[in-house]
């Protein structure tokens, strides 16, 4: 069924199904905002049902003293819920695409080939309320690859317009190569690519275009964690150490506007935020994942639109009450935490990375564990169970969880801020905004001076919505939260994206090492931030 639902800004949005309210708003612990889907109508295959893809390591083409991959963007279709035929844009053609494997110390460069159809594919997405080009300016399947988390040069960080004087959008047809130093600045983390294209992010990073680049070094190699060389050589990534997008998606059920059924619908609610109702991880719905009873390393990435999760494990046996079982989280955004954290949850927002390890060990064989979201009532089968583990197999363990991880190591990590900011994250004139700002290309927000830190105070004085802020080229420790608790490892580590929720005040001390030029500054509701919640600061020279 469809119909017409008049918005405030006076256009039209076609919506499917039921929506939910615009206003489902739950601040009670400060860690959401929007929970009920946009489009709730998506076709439902049986949870657990189709097992965990991992998304394939791409092997480099030799060379010296680089790492040497290409990479098409290209249409391509999968099987989200069984039965379904979706069309996807891609990494290759996979969502994920293909994970980037990087040791500190040696450069990746990576050239992104853009075979994607022109004209934006219409026939390949429902899109609920299309941007207005007049005031949203964009090139249609146009790409520009960001590699987040990563320290590297303007061109190669992905800054999303042509409109500073340098072309750094592609074209169908066109590529562009990206150098990632993984310098000595550099933090072993688990980074992801995506597209960055300006005013159209959201709606390239929902159709696929994500993938995982994760980068590691010696001095992790020595932790043996599970899946590092010492504990089980050859058995790392895919086996003991394993990637996790998560992200819900919606999905139309039947023929809908000329589109076949399996056609991704992107509903932003009237640019809220794309609110799935269909829970994915790497790519399928509710999959599920068979262990041994020993430890695991996961990495967990929210690749979500705009959903966020508080995410912890219960038996399958105790999912409506639990409780929820113990595990230990290791690291954030970039990299290993400083110490060990056990918990029974965390809480995650778009872009966010966290590294967490569980003992399957406990478990007897047979016993089943489901992960699930917090924020959503366990009545909503299909949004509060997210994958199970399966313990099917005895195996040994000779991997260990450090109560010492990995602290500041750079000079960076000690240098007291030479600069204090602050940012006001808002809504103005039926647009997102910072500070009264929206986005420009030209005009910088800031001028930092490379090689400094600067403390930067990010507040939300709005009550009816969130944000999840991302700050290019650096990271950052956050040093103050007002507005809620801080959350399990948030002050225990370093990070590059932080939950700004409603009526809440962060402050973070965020360096700004190795590079000049202008890097953005956005949420990473990509929906916000297309509809102009990014600014731009531009790193100048040392002084004279």
């Amino acid at each position: 069924m469809s119909g017409l639902a008049a918005v405030g800004t006076g256009q039209i949005l076609w919506r499917y199904g039921s929506a939910g309210a615009i206003d489902d708003v739950s601040t009670a612990d400060g860690l959401s905002d929007r929970i009920s889907p946009c489009f709730n109508n998506s076709p439902q295959g049986p949870p657990f049902t189709q097992p965990l893809p991992i998304p394939p390591a791409l092997d480099p083409i030799p060379d010296a003293t680089t790492d040497l991959y290409v990479i098409s963007e290209t249409r391509s279709e999968t099987e989200i819920v069984p039965g379904f035929r979706t069309p996807i844009w891609g990494y290759d053609g996979m969502m994920p695409g293909p994970t980037i494997l990087a040791r500190k110390g040696r450069p990746v460069s990576i050239t992104f080939a853009n075979n994607l159809p022109p004209g934006e594919d219409p026939a390949g997405l429902i899109v609920t309320a299309p941007q207005d080009p007049r005031k949203h300016p964009f090139l249609d399947s146009s790409t520009v690859v960001h590699l987040h988390g990563i320290n590297t040069d303007h061109f190669a960080d992905g800054f999303p317009d042509d409109g500073d004087g340098h072309k750094h959008r592609t074209q169908p047809g066109g590529s562009f190569t990206h150098v990632y130093p993984n310098n000595e600045y550099q933090r072993p983390a688990t980074l992801w690519y995506h597209d960055h294209s300006v005013h159209v992010t959201g709606e390239h990073v929902y159709r696929g275009l994500a993938g995982f680049y994760i980068l590691q070094d010696e001095v992790e190699d020595l932790l043996r964690l599970p899946g590092s060389p010492l504990a089980d050589p050859g058995r790392g990534y895919g086996h003991f150490d394993v990637p996790l997008l998560i992200k819900d998606v919606m999905i139309a059920p039947d023929d809908m506007d000329d589109r076949p059924r399996g056609t991704l619908v992107y509903n932003n609610c009237s640019h809220f935020g794309a609110f799935g109702d269909v829970m994915t991880v790497n790519g399928k719905q509710q999959p599920r994942f068979d262990v041994a009873n020993r430890k695991y390393r996961f990495r967990s990435l929210n690749g979500s639109d705009a959903r966020q999760y508080s995410i912890a494990f219960r038996l399958s046996t105790q999912l409506q009450n639990g409780p929820d079982q113990p595990f230990t989280l290791i690291g954030s955004d970039q990299g290993l935490l400083r110490v060990a954290v056990p918990t029974t949850d965390f809480h995650t927002t778009p872009s966010e990375r966290w590294e967490f390890v569980v003992d399957f060990s406990k478990y007897p064989i047979g016993t089943r564990l489901v992960m699930v979201n917090k924020l959503v009532d366990p009545s909503e089968s299909n949004l509060f169970r997210i994958m199970a583990f399966d313990v099917t197999r005895v195996e040994p363990d000779t991997s260990e969880v450090p109560p010492v991880l990995r602290g500041g190591e750079h000079p960076a990590d000690f240098q007291p801020p030479a600069q204090q900011r602050t940012f006001l994250f808002h809504r103005q004139g039926g647009y997102w905004s910072i500070n009264g700002m929206q986005w420009d290309p030209v005009v910088p927000a800031a001028r930092p001076l490379v090689d400094t830190t600067e403390e930067w105070t990010l507040t939300n004085e709005a009550g009816g919505w969130g944000h999840p802020v991302h700050l290019h080229v650096g990271r950052f420790r956050i040093i103050d939260v007002q507005g809620r608790a801080p959350r399990p490892g948030e002050l225990e580590g370093f990070k590059d994206t932080v939950w700004l929720g409603p009526n809440q005040t962060i402050r973070v001390v965020h360096q700004f090492w190795n590079f000049r030029g202008k890097f953005v500054f956005h949420c990473h509701n990509s929906s916000h931030e297309d509809h102009d919640m990014m600014l731009h600061f531009e790193i100048q020279p040392p002084p004279v």
